[in-house]
């Protein structure tokens, strides 16, 4: 093409693009990615509230308090071999309730969501002279002992009860649109917040009845940003599979405190460790979801209903700052997994 011919031809280009006000996909589609949501023109706001039914487990690392297959007396050297015992895990149930609002401006919705779940575990063992406590119980135990050691030689029961309370509240800025005909997305940020309370009592039973016990409580809270990221691949119409991750950073404070007794026969109790520790930090959190979704478009498309059922974990980086004599810094991660069903209406 001759230079001639060549630069009318840009300037017309460059000329028709500088008078359009918007790309021509936004002209002829009214978005670049169509909302995923029902999308009523005659109000400014429109709402969407949900509600979840969570069966989920809570576990909380560092929490062994027995080491099972040990010579206390250190006098048979061929014990037989046993495992460590922590707490008894299960799962418990609990809920999510939400509700937001979508904005006329290009889509973004605004939501908020709190979490609500308590759990509690427990775990026993009799096993005279044949176990010894784990060192973040034991260390300070046996200390006090060896000055004056009970009669009869070593431990005969012990027992611990973890029981938690977990509080979140998330705030998120996103926007739900089709990528492709069948995939959805819907990036969002904001900051997660939350309370929660640890309470572990251990005993631990001689064979001469003298008994020690150690209550530690952990009150912890934290704030920050929270990022992520919701698809849903439709496989056929309504009905999908959804994937969900979010990560956050929260500034953190733990309080914890520790007192531990020793109780003898005639169950007068001597106060052996009465102390407390707080400390600040960062820390992470990383949240997972996978499952199924059905939604209804009703009423013209004004009105949506959405059901979904799946499993979701989340991972607490050293959440564990329970006292611990053997170990100072990071003791533990709290994990949480579980069944979620959840169902949603736009209005």
């Amino acid at each position: 093409m001759k230079a001639r011919h060549f630069l009318p031809l840009c300037a017309s280009i460059f000329a028709t693009a500088f008078a359009q006000d918007s790309p021509p996909s936004y002209q002829e589609n009214c978005s670049i990615t169509p909302l995923a949501q029902p999308n009523k023109s005659n109000r400014v706001v429109d709402f969407f509230f949900d509600a979840a039914f969570i069966y989920w487990t809570a576990r909380q690392d560092g929490l062994a308090y027995a080491i099972e297959g040990a010579d206390f007396n250190l006098v048979n050297f061929d014990t037989q071999r046993g495992p460590i015992h922590e707490p008894d895990w299960a799962f418990e149930p609990g809920f999510k309730v939400g509700a937001g609002l979508k904005m006329e401006h290009d889509g973004w919705d605004v939501y908020a969501n709190y979490t609500w779940l308590h759990s509690s575990a427990s775990d026993s063992l009799t096993d005279p002279g044949n176990f010894l406590p784990t060192l973040q119980n034991g260390a300070f135990i046996l200390f006090n002992i060896i000055p004056n050691p009970p009669a009869g030689g070593g431990f005969q029961s012990a027992s611990e009860t973890w029981k938690h309370h977990f509080n979140v509240i998330d705030l998120e800025l996103g926007r739900d649109y089709y990528i492709s005909q069948y995939l959805t997305l819907r990036p969002h940020f904001g900051f997660k917040g939350t309370w929660q309370e640890q309470d572990v009592r251990v005993r631990y039973s001689f064979v001469d009845t003298n008994q020690f016990r150690a209550h530690q409580h952990q009150d912890s809270w934290g704030i920050g940003i929270r990022t992520g990221l919701n698809a849903c691949w439709f496989f056929i119409p309504s009905f999908g599979l959804y994937g969900d991750f979010a990560i956050s950073g929260l500034w953190s404070g733990f309080n914890n405190s520790r007192k531990d007794d020793r109780i003898f026969p005639d169950q007068s109790t001597l106060n052996i460790l009465d102390t407390h520790e707080v400390t600040h930090s960062v820390k992470p959190v990383i949240e997972f979801g996978l499952g199924l979704r059905y939604q209804l478009l009703y009423n013209d498309d004004d009105y949506r209903f959405l059901i979904q059922a799946g499993w979701e974990e989340q991972i607490w980086m050293d959440n564990n700052h329970l006292i611990d004599f053997a170990q100072y810094g990071e003791k533990g991660t709290l994990s949480l997994q579980g069944f979620t069903l959840k169902v949603r209406f736009d209005f």
